[in-house]
Order: structure tokens, then sequence, then C-alpha cells
């Protein structure tokens, strides 16, 4: 089965669809290691990893895309990726979107920022009108290839709209033909459990972001609310470089790494192990045995 194909199954069965967010092809093959069955590649991870910048939309459609191609090679998982607002107009929405099924994407989220367009948690984002997302989101609808291949919509509209202002955008987006509806903000537990029930359709959010209390809530309690996807955008990268300030900082306060830094890092072999070592190891040995 395809990652488009499989994507659209995990998307079928109960819910919700917790998807752990990688940066590079480390750290997606962590999260295949762990038995996790989708990756999600974020946008802020995509910029910190590549640029070591905010995320800004300093990244370019042909990096980005780029980018997400090496890590869907680099696992066996379907990867869910951040498109922004598609990287320019309408033909540029076209272009991005069969550029990603050809890097082996099973789906992206494009959403309805104005430029520059920013991370959904920070302040100064705006959006388009609703008639200018549709239009994104027509020509996204039309380049995809593979019918499996999954479009979602997402608003960045509380600060400008409302919670209204969302459930309305979101509808629309759902009813020109988006798969699945998404929020990338902090919401009041409130306001998510009003917005599942009147947005009609399945909803996507972020998870993982200890400051927005909604987004640490637990399987159940989000498949109570109606959450359908939750992909935990920043986590994965939030945690390694805590792990890397906490090792460096002894190194260059004490000049040596103690026990403590010693148990936070994996030894050598295990390094080698997650990236894959004995595969190509015998790859090596196979070409190298002549034929029976």
């Amino acid at each position: 089965m395809n990652p488009t194909s499989r994507l659209r199954q995990l998307l079928a069965a109960e819910g919700p669809l917790l998807v752990p967010g990688a940066y590079d092809g480390a750290s997606a093959r962590v999260v295949q290691a762990l038995g996790h069955r989708a990756v999600y590649l974020t946008g802020f991870g995509m910029e910190a990893s590549m640029l070591g910048m905010p995320d800004i939309g300093l990244a370019s459609q042909a990096e980005v895309v780029s980018h997400a191609g090496r890590i869907a090679a680099a696992v066996d998982l379907p990867v869910i990726s951040d498109a922004d607002t598609g990287y320019g107009g309408l033909i540029n929405v076209h272009r991005t979107i069969r550029d990603f099924e050809r890097a082996g994407i099973a789906g992206v989220h494009i959403e309805d920022q104005a430029l520059p367009k920013r991370c959904g948690g920070m302040a100064g984002r705006r959006v388009v009108p609703v008639a200018e997302m549709l239009a994104r989101l027509r020509a996204a609808l039309a380049a995809r290839q593979d019918a499996d291949f999954v479009i979602i919509a997402r608003t960045d509209a509380k600060a400008e709209a409302g919670l209204d202002g969302v459930i309305e955008r979101l509808n629309a987006y759902l009813a020109a033909g988006a798969d699945l509806a998404m929020i990338a903000e902090p919401f009041e537990v409130e306001e998510l459990r009003r917005l599942c029930a009147e947005v009609r359709g399945p909803i996507a959010m972020v998870g993982g972001v200890p400051e927005w209390p909604e987004s640490m809530l637990g399987r159940d309690d989000l498949a109570a609310l109606g959450v359908e996807l939750v992909l935990y955008a920043v986590t994965g990268l939030a945690a390694a470089l805590k792990a890397q300030m906490a090792v460096y900082g002894e190194l260059l306060e004490t000049g040596r790494l103690g026990p403590g830094s010693a148990a936070a890092m994996l030894s050598l072999k295990e390094l080698s192990e997650l990236m894959g070592l004995a595969e190509w190891d015998g790859i090596e040995t196979a070409a190298a045995e002549p034929p029976a």
C-alpha cells in the first residue's frame, strides 16, 4: 500500500491519530523506531533546522519540498508536511502540490495567512479573505494526481475573527473539498469543544505545546471532543534542543560531561542502529558476494 493510501486508512480508523513532528531525517527515524504510524514535518522545525531561523516564511518552496523528500526517503511511514500558504499565487499552489506528491509526501496542510506568514502561535499574523483561501484550495485540489493525497485546510484567523470566524472559515474550507480542517492557535478547552461540535467535518490541531493547555490533552479527552488528527509540531524539536542546552551547558560550566549528560545521550552503537547501519552493511555485503 502506498503512503497516501496508508494515511487515508489511518485517518479512517477510530481516532484521534497522534502524529509526532520531525524536523530532519534523524528525528523522523526516531518516530518510526518507536512504532508510530505516521510522521509530521513541521514548518517551524524545517526553518529552525535548515536555516536556524524563526518560522516566518523564510524557507523557499524548493528548500521545503527537497527537505520533505529527504524525510520521506528516510522512513517507511506516511509523511504529512506543512505547506505554509502554498508559496505564492494560485499557479504556485498548483506546482507545490505536484512537487510534494512527487517527493513522496502523503498529505499537506495549507493555511489562510497573508504574506509574510508567521507561526500560528506568533503575534502579528494576518489572514486573507475567505474567497482568496478558497481559490488556494481549488488550485490545490485540482493539482493532486493521487485522489488519496490528503489536503488539510488550516485557518489562523482567531486573533482577527474570533471563534465564530474560525468556525465559519473551516466550514467553508470543508465545503470546498478540503479533507480536514485545521487549527494551529491556542484555544480554551470549551472553545475547542464548541468548534468540534459546529465544524461540519474532521478536525486537525497542533499538540504538545505546553503553554497551550488544550494541546496537552490525552487521546481519550481529544476523542471525546471529536478531534481526529493531532500534529505534534515542535514537540520533538523543543525536547531535543532543551536536552542539548543542558548537556552543552554542563560542558561550558564544568569543562566536562558528567554522568547526567552521559545518561541523556544515545551511545554511538545506538545512534548507528537508529540510522539503519545494519541495512546498509547488508546491502554492501550482498553486492560484494559473487552469485552462487
